[in-house]
């Protein structure tokens, strides 16, 4: 759960900025986690029976250079352990502010899909050591190269703002964790708005995607188009068209909307995203996350449940698609404590239970994490 709205948060940050060298200003996060899991045949953030110390562990720098009164350079750098700590620039753009309230950006920039899209990666800014990769999925898929325009502005008692895009990500995609290729153009919009401790969000992106399937591959998704042309061929399922898994400039659709409370002490929050494919070669998907959370002087308990579950399509593609259908669901409690300035400790317990997996009865598992959240 955020404990900070995103003006304190900023604040923060700037308040604990490593150093300003010619108008330069340097700052950074990091969070070092150590996990395990109960059980190897449960799939979350890569865990298995072995401790790990690498998998939701990654340390960030910030650089911002206020060129002029308008204008503005920002790049982030991030080193990710699941990467084995390769840095990548998953910030690196030019602002150019009209007024006070209206910002254009263009260059490599954080894609919003999530309530927690702007400090997705920055531990110290939320309760979870990570949010859940039930609804927070893809973290390659986070930044795109393209331009922004947000304009905030005043209604009543209401601040708000609405930022649109467009952009494009060229990159890996992992599915049942292979890799393909991916071409992704998106465009999409955004609508926030705040009013005393309450805040909401709601959000539209489209995408067309293309990725580098061979039917005489042996990945999943290869064989899964293999699958439907040899199911159409010889009449394995009756009524079935292999052209409805075709893959590329196939367009998919996104919705999220989120609701959250903060008073400072007390924080809640509901998140719903819904993914629509035009191609029947991935499932549709619906997830949603309902958390709470408790401030204790220095200590915060808090405990969310986060589920998501396929939509198969009817008729003979459906048949098909229940190979690779999923349903699953975590419950996660876990406690921060705030110890010092800038620092916090987390431990936290995830009980994940797949109750399908590629079509399977899936299994039941716990993972521990324990680790540390820093920005300076």
């Amino acid at each position: 759960m955020l404990r900070f709205k995103p003006t304190l948060l900023f604040a923060a940050l700037a308040a604990t900025s490593l150093a300003q060298a010619n108008d330069i200003q340097i700052n950074g996060f990091m969070n070092v986690t150590l996990g395990v899991s109960s059980n190897d045949e449960i799939n979350v953030d890569g865990y298995d029976e072995g401790m790990s110390a690498t998998n939701n562990s990654v340390v960030g720098l910030q650089f911002l250079k206020q060129v002029n009164d308008s204008t503005s350079a920002t790049v982030q750098l991030v080193a990710r352990g699941a990467d084995e700590f390769n840095t990548q620039a998953t910030w690196a753009y030019i602002t150019y502010s009209f007024d006070e309230n209206t910002d254009f950006r263009m260059g490599r920039l954080r894609t919003p899909l999530y309530h927690y899209s702007d400090f997705l990666e920055v531990g110290y800014a939320y309760n979870w050591i990570t949010p859940s990769s039930i609804i927070y999925l893809q973290s390659n898929l986070s930044s795109l190269n393209g331009l922004d325009l947000t304009r905030r502005f005043s209604f009543q008692s209401f601040d708000n703002y609405v930022q649109v895009y467009a952009g494009r990500y060229n990159g890996p995609l992992y599915a049942g964790g292979e890799e393909y290729a991916t071409d992704l153009p998106s465009y999409g919009v955004v609508f926030g708005s705040t009013f005393n401790d309450f805040s909401g969000r709601i959000s539209y992106h489209n995408a067309t995607l293309s990725l580098d399937l061979d039917p005489t591959g042996t990945r999943g998704l290869d064989q899964l188009l293999a699958g439907a042309v040899a199911a159409e061929t010889f009449d394995v399922i009756p009524g079935l068209s292999a052209e409805k898994f075709e893959v590329d400039h196939s367009k998919t659709k996104y919705y999220q909307t989120s609701f959250s409370y903060d008073n400072g002490s007390t924080s809640a929050i509901v998140e719903y995203t819904y993914l629509d494919h035009e191609t029947d070669a991935f499932n549709n998907s619906a997830a949603y996350m309902i958390g709470g959370a408790q401030r204790f002087g220095e200590t915060t308990i808090h405990l969310t449940y986060v589920a998501t579950e396929d939509e198969l399509e009817s008729g003979p593609s459906g048949i098909l698609q229940k190979n690779l259908e999923s349903k699953e669901n975590s419950i996660i409690l876990g406690a921060r404590f705030d110890y010092d300035t800038g620092t916090a400790f987390k431990i936290e317990a995830e009980r994940h239970n797949e109750e399908l997996a590629a079509g399977e009865k899936g299994s039941v598992g716990i993972i521990y994490r324990a680790g540390f959240s820093l920005v300076f």
